[in-house]
């Protein structure tokens, strides 16, 4: 053994203490010795009880059950280094390892492990909690990684740099219920076994594009079909990628889906009616893709809806051409009445603008610009009291019509701007 190991220094620490222990505590002691020489332990932010006489289960960050180590809890401790193979001795015990960092951790406090992710952590077939965020992971996830994590609850990767495809041994994770990988380098489609992770409530594989000399697009191709299975499912965000062509119609089983973040992708041509039937979505966001479609009169079915983001599909780049969200805006969006948020600007829509959005009482933006919608504007959306953005410019608005003065006088206004031509007294910009 290299003297100079973290082993090897463990072993020296355990062989000059004289305390009556049994094998197993012995052993414990010296693997919980090993990870701290590992993770350059002497640096830490707080190390309260390691290396001394306490029991090992009161040192900090550490818990047992029935004496064994069942959980280490460091985060943001300045832990530096590798995780030591000899962790894998825990397997039957250990079934939290939480060494990640906030996002917004000091830089000086946060652990720091840039190396691949370690094998050693596929071995520990009772573990549910693994959260190594931000500590600046890279290379692949192994193609065997989770084969025997079929206990696993929670994983967050996110905020590395993790590259590669999703493994296929990803159908392993039976229990998972939460899976963040976003913010990594990782490509490829996002492969049909996803749809094994039934149990899953928060999936999150969002900006994995990136814009610089990588070249990397982030996840690519059409979502599988079988994402349809994931009925658990609350939180999907696909945001930032490269994914595209149509969003399949099985996504309307996502019966429990609350957010639906699939913003900055290539998704094309129609918006699936069946989006209609997720009645407890509060968050739909398909705004930057290169959609040709209409609003589905279904949507006004999503009762839940707080966040409507359909804004900017309108494309034409290198000969590309899209018509973006067109035609006339259903009168069934009035039926949205816990609508906070109405973003649809830069796209094709015509025909004028509707008066039911006026029955929308909880509405604070009203992003409507850059369309090609007529006039008048309605009195009646001075009923919406709580609206303090209202955009309207940039559409076919005869100059005839004019901001309505009851909406120039609502209490809430911040913003509000139409063409120059048009009187407003209340509009900014001109």
């Amino acid at each position: 053994m290299d003297p100079s190991s973290p082993q090897s220094e463990g072993f020296a620490w355990i062989y000059n203490q004289r305390y009556d222990l049994s094998d197993e505590e012995l052993i414990q002691r010296w693997v919980l010795a090993s990870f701290y020489y590992g993770t350059n332990g002497n640096d830490w932010v707080v190390k309260d009880g390691w290396l001394t006489s306490q029991s090992e289960c009161s040192w900090y960050g550490v818990s047992c059950l029935n004496g064994a180590v069942s959980k280490l809890e460091l985060e943001q401790n300045r832990l530096a280094g590798f995780l030591v193979p000899e962790i894998a001795l825990w397997k039957k015990d250990l079934y939290v390892i939480s060494l990640g960092n906030d996002y917004d951790a000091p830089s000086d406090e946060k652990n720091t492990f840039v190396m691949p992710l370690p094998s050693v952590l596929g071995e520990l077939t009772y573990l549910k909690f693994l959260n190594l965020e931000h500590v600046g992971l890279v290379s692949s996830i192994p193609e065997g990684f989770f084969m025997n994590l079929s206990h696993l609850q929670s994983l967050y990767l996110n905020n590395n740099a993790i590259t590669g495809f999703l493994p296929r041994s990803i159908r392993h994770l039976s229990s998972i219920e939460v899976l963040w990988l976003g913010g990594n380098n990782m490509d490829g489609p996002i492969i049909s076994e996803i749809g094994h992770l039934t149990s899953l409530k928060d999936l999150s594989l969002e900006d994995n594009f990136r814009e610089d000399s990588s070249g990397n697009r982030g996840f690519v191709a059409a979502l599988p079909s079988e994402i349809g299975s994931l009925t658990n499912l609350e939180i999907l965000s696909l945001a930032d990628n490269a994914l595209s062509g149509q969003l399949p119609l099985q996504m309307g089983d996502l019966i429990s889906l609350r957010q639906l973040r699939l913003r900055n992708n290539f998704f094309e041509n129609q918006l699936p009616t069946a989006l209609g039937k997720l009645e407890l979505l509060e968050e739909l966001d398909i705004s930057h893709n290169w959609l040709s479609s209409t609003i589905p009169p279904e949507y006004g079915n999503m009762v839940s809806l707080t966040t409507l983001s359909l804004e900017s599909n309108y494309k034409d780049q290198n000969g590309y051409f899209t018509w973006g969200i067109n035609g006339e805006l259903p009168i069934e969006l009035g039926k949205l009445k816990n609508l906070q948020h109405l973003r649809i600007n830069n796209n094709y829509l015509t025909g004028t603008l509707i008066s039911e959005i006026g029955q929308l009482f909880l509405l604070e933006t009203l992003h409507l610009q850059n369309n090609f919608l007529q006039g008048p504007i309605p009195e009646v959306y001075s009923n919406c009291v709580l609206l303090k953005e209202v955009l309207l410019e940039d559409n076919s608005i005869d100059s005839q019509f004019g901001m309505p003065e009851g909406i120039c006088r609502l209490p809430e206004l911040d913003l509000a701007k139409v063409d120059c031509s048009l009187s407003c007294t209340c509009c900014h910009g001109c």
